[in-house]
């Protein structure tokens, strides 16, 4: 994930770019690089203008727009509603006050939906929580939710990766870098802070924490969190996240137990 400047040189290889003004997303839409991937979109989410561009542009690029308040950013959504008739859009919810409200109108839009939780705070945490009742049991949530869904889907069996992966925030598949060139901390922790990060940053940094004796060792959910709620501080409580994971255990073996009961029996033979 690269900022636009630097994309630019990227040509076949394939990449994000991160555009943050009405020009750069038009530039990027009428001219894409044959190695973009989709565009992060950042901060233009109220500018009118750049989506009814976007909604008639020359091509189907998908977009990834952030929401880094959603409290205030959230009712602008439905400036989306003729852009994704062309282009594939996802919404990206960083975890801060008014996530849920952003959550159910992306939802009701029937978007994809990232929600980035970071080291969240109580009320924001109990937020969370609402968002995982709604995207249980709302008849109207038709697309995916993350990490709720590959979450549960985890709990079943499937190979999705840590949490870190699934939240496309492990350096091990999915690089930051500043208008520098230079690697960045992932999105849920230091915004903006800039430092080198192996590919194996995950792995060292839960290993870390085992070593000096976090909460982390005796955690049920150790393998699949790998260590994401101590980043960057190591001294987060996780007693509420793992009362979260608790609940996502729960509605997964309530559907595991719903699907086996609903086998169908044999057919009598003839």
């Amino acid at each position: 994930m690269l900022p636009s400047a630097l994309a630019k040189t990227q040509g076949d290889e394939p990449f994000v770019a991160i555009v943050r003004s009405r020009e750069e997303l038009c530039q990027w839409l009428g001219n894409p690089l044959p190695g973009l991937s989709w565009l992060q979109v950042e901060g233009i989410l109220g500018d009118s203008d750049a989506w009814i561009e976007a909604a008639h542009s020359g091509s189907d690029i998908p977009l990834d727009l952030i929401l880094a308040d959603p409290s205030a950013e959230f009712s602008e959504l439905y400036k989306l509603v003729d852009v994704s008739a062309l282009h594939d859009v996802r919404v990206t919810i960083q975890a801060r006050p008014g996530l849920l409200k952003a959550v159910k109108l992306a939802a009701a839009l029937r978007f994809p939906i990232r929600l980035l939780p970071g080291q969240p705070k109580a009320d924001v945490l109990a937020e969370i929580k609402q968002a995982l009742d709604f995207y249980l049991h709302d008849p109207a949530v038709e697309a995916p939710v993350e990490f709720f869904h590959s979450w549960i889907a985890r709990t079943r069996g499937a190979e999705v990766g840590s949490l870190w992966m699934i939240l496309e925030e492990d350096p091990a598949g999915y690089l930051q870098y500043d208008i520098d060139g230079q690697t960045k901390l992932p999105l849920s922790g230091a915004v903006g802070s800039a430092e080198s990060l192996p590919a194996e940053f995950v792995e060292n940094h839960l290993k870390s924490l085992l070593e000096q004796g976090a909460e982390c060792a005796t955690c049920p959910w150790q393998q699949s969190c790998r260590g994401y709620f101590k980043w960057p501080d190591r001294a987060y409580s996780c007693q509420g996240i793992k009362d979260l994971f608790a609940a996502i255990q729960a509605a997964a073996d309530e559907m595991a137990r719903d699907v086996a009961s609903c086998v169908l029996p044999s057919a009598n033979p003839t």
